[in-house]
């Protein structure tokens, strides 16, 4: 089929934001978004028409917050009983990030994508972490997304843990790929910063210093009580006060987790407005809280590397927080207003369903058999459409995903599982025998 021009029909419509056709139709001329309108009035003879049956058809789903490596997590038994927060990351993430080579950091970079883009997600914020490895890791992550087609927001965790000399190898590898890629539609860079308890206030002044004015931050911020003990300890009202005396945070920031905050945090947030994302499925994991929908009224949502589902993020995010004020409305506004508004920093072409936006779109593989409209769209996509498997995923207007298969055949040869279980297989033994330092074992 030409994907040039063509025509996805028969679908419920919908952006969240206005957008709404219970029978629509949405016309792809070269990458963009040509029209969207009523079934009838969408049909142009000649035109290649994807009838999709009645499914939900939304915008390019995003997640605001991933971790690409843990792809390969699946299966590992911690180290220790990682009973507290910083067991969980000494017993288990950090021993993973410390054994990642080359080959798996691809193969788990590119394992994630495909299982994101089959969840309609288009774009997400990936914030990777190899501490053994540095130079040129941002380009290994880059090749694998490209050849899935994803868009991407990456950056590399800077942290102390392993000496003062790693993060300056560590900084200098997020400013070389942001710098790289400022006017790339499909990828972008940030300053990766793993979380305040692993930098010393030396190193948070030599971010402050070095850091390109227009660069943002991407930062685990509060998610776990050491990480506000430490900053108290250090003198600090709490983690976003700490950031924000580095003259660290800015509108473009992305602050995640924020469940441990203090008066002054939240001051900050209100005067500088920084976006911040929640997890609701790994927060419910680590036992580390929830953020307070109270104080923090504006968020996005993301998977911190627990899946690339972000229907099922969504469902978490209603189940866990019933309590929350503004339930409802705080969670559209999240998977869509806010989310749709955030993004645009990066890539000014996706607009949703606006007309001349980059096409961008996830077809869910969910046909609504209740009345769906507008004011239930969110109803629908929590108890409806449940996990969020896709049925068909454009980006750019080229179909990446449709009815169970990749388009490009490559992601769907059988060898790449076998490659991908190599890669995998090797990272386990290499975790098995290091500690979080990188040490045998």
């Amino acid at each position: 089929m030409d994907q040039n021009r063509y025509i996805i029909s028969n679908g419920v419509v919908a952006d969240g934001r206005g957008v709404f056709y219970y029978n629509g139709s949405v016309l792809v001329d070269s990458g963009r978004i040509a029209s969207v309108g009523p079934l009838d009035d969408l049909e142009i003879e000649g035109l290649p028409v994807l009838d999709v049956g009645g499914r939900l058809i939304l915008p390019g789903l995003v997640n605001m917050h991933h971790h690409l490596y843990s792809h390969f997590a699946p299966g590992l038994a911690p180290h220790g009983p990682s009973e507290g927060f910083v067991e969980v990351l000494e017993d288990l993430w950090w021993p993973l990030d410390a054994s990642m080579d080359e080959s798996s950091i691809y193969w788990s970079s590119l394992c994630g994508a495909m299982d994101s883009v089959r969840h309609g997600v288009t774009t997400f914020f990936d914030h990777h972490a190899s501490m053994n490895l540095s130079e040129g890791v941002l380009d290994v992550i880059d090749r694998a997304v490209e050849k899935v087609g994803s868009r991407a927001v990456l950056c590399l965790e800077v942290s102390d843990r392993l000496g003062r000399e790693r993060v300056k190898n560590q900084f200098e590898e997020n400013v070389r790929f942001w710098s790289s890629h400022r006017n790339d539609t499909a990828r972008k860079g940030m300053l990766g910063i793993h979380a305040n308890m692993t930098l010393s206030d030396e190193s948070m002044a030599f971010l402050g210093r070095q850091k390109p004015k227009e660069m943002s931050i991407h930062v685990h911020c509060g998610e776990g009580r050491p990480d506000y003990d430490f900053c108290v300890e250090k003198g600090y009202h709490g983690p976003i006060h700490r950031l924000d005396s580095f003259g660290l945070i800015s509108p473009g920031s992305l602050l995640v987790h924020c469940i441990h905050l203090s008066e002054r945090d939240y001051r900050i947030l209100e005067e500088i407005s920084p976006a911040v994302v929640t997890n609701p499925e790994s927060n419910a994991n680590n036992r580390v809280g929830r953020m307070d929908r109270g104080r923090i009224g504006r968020f996005l949502l993301g998977t911190d590397g627990m899946s690339g589902d972000m229907v099922a993020s969504l469902r978490s995010a209603f189940l866990l927080d019933r309590q929350a004020p503004r339930l409802w409305e705080g969670l559209k506004d999240a998977f869509f207003d806010e989310r749709y508004d955030y993004v645009r920093r990066f890539f000014p072409d996706l607009r949703g369903f606006e007309i001349g936006s980059a096409a961008d779109v996830a077809v869910l593989d969910y046909v609504p058999l209740t009345p769906v409209s507008e004011d239930n769209l969110l109803g629908h996509l929590i108890f409806g459409a449940k996990g969020g498997n896709s049925f068909m995923t454009v980006v750019d207007g080229k179909i990446l995903w449709h009815d169970g298969k990749f388009t490009d055949s490559d992601l769907n040869d059988v060898s790449l599982v076998s490659e991908a279980r190599k890669a995998a297989l090797n990272l386990h033994g290499r975790f098995e025998a290091l500690d979080w330092n990188g040490h045998l074992r």
